[in-house]
């Protein structure tokens, strides 16, 4: 049973990162991808510390294991700091489909690094079911590509950004994963990651002679709305479930039903966008939910 809820929270933090990209993308073309990575941070701390307080009486967790906040602090500055810089500078540079579709290499890297780490194995039908997700996801973001023949030199670093956003992001998963199993709460795990992710990223805005230009770009009040929007989905909500899906479902199995963000931006760009949505996006949406559900009936 706590499988299956752990792979429904894997899901539903799909579901956040679906809304993240089209208002990270939207927000850094405004005012630079740096920027959205940086000021999130600020607006996601506070939520988190609060959050933490409802449920653990503290604003922050004190008391954990010296393993875990090495773990966890790790882990918050290559997810919250390395990675998103990647790929939200991605989003800008490529777009929000394309990057995550580049982005579902990421289950791959995951489960190769905890089979290394943390020696934990998957099955070989939950290996066809990551394949077939895979795939799947794959199949709807190029076929929905508005311009293939976007080449640039932009575009070129945009891949790149992507594949390291990909193997960044399944190295702070795995981490996260090995300071939980101690037994931390998750949100403990979460205040952990997002106050090292915050450091990081002070550290590298201040070298870069933006700590104060990166704030004074906030007069833009939509940009500020849709930074905020992200924070409180993403870097709270979204990773909290991701921490409790992690608590109870394989690493390998958890990142690729995350993956599945841009299958859910399809009735968003049909009803929403007002986009065809060709048929080879459909079929490739079937694939992908074929892959998933094969995943919940694995052993």
């Amino acid at each position: 049973m706590y499988i299956i809820i752990g792979q429904i929270f894997a899901l539903l933090t799909a579901a956040c990162w679906a809304q993240n990209s089209l208002v990270y993308s939207l927000a850094g073309k405004r005012v630079s991808s740096s920027t959205v990575t940086h000021i999130r941070l600020w607006i996601a701390l506070p939520a988190i510390m609060l959050v933490h307080f409802v449920f653990n009486g503290t604003f922050f967790p004190v008391g954990l294991p010296i393993e875990g906040y090495l773990y966890l602090g790790g882990s918050g500055l290559i997810g919250f700091f390395l990675a998103d810089l990647f790929i939200f500078k991605a989003f800008v540079d490529v777009g929000p489909r394309e990057t995550l579709v580049i982005m579902t290499l990421s289950p791959i890297f995951g489960a190769i690094m905890s089979l290394l780490l943390l020696g934990e194995l998957l099955t070989p039908l939950q290996i066809i079911g990551i394949l077939t997700t895979v795939a799947g996801v794959a199949w709807v973001v190029f076929v929905e590509r508005s311009d293939p023949g976007k080449k640039n030199r932009n575009y070129v670093l945009g891949v790149l950004f992507a594949f390291l956003g990909a193997f960044t992001q399944a190295a702070g998963m795995v981490l996260a994963k090995g300071g939980i199993v101690s037994g931390v709460h998750p949100i403990s795990a979460n205040a952990v990651r997002i106050s090292a992710g915050l450091i990081g990223i002070i550290i590298f805005a201040a070298a870069r002679g933006h700590l104060i230009s990166d704030f004074r770009k906030m007069t833009d009040r939509k940009a500020l709305l849709l930074i905020a929007a992200g924070a409180l989905v993403g870097p709270v909500l979204g990773i909290i479930l991701t921490l409790y899906a992690f608590q109870w479902a394989p690493v390998g199995v958890v990142t690729t039903l995350m993956q599945t963000s841009p299958i859910l931006l399809l009735p968003i760009e049909r009803f929403v966008f007002k986009k065809h949505l060709p048929l080879g996006a459909i079929a490739g949406t079937f694939l992908a939910i074929g892959g998933a559900a094969l995943l919940f009936v694995a052993p």
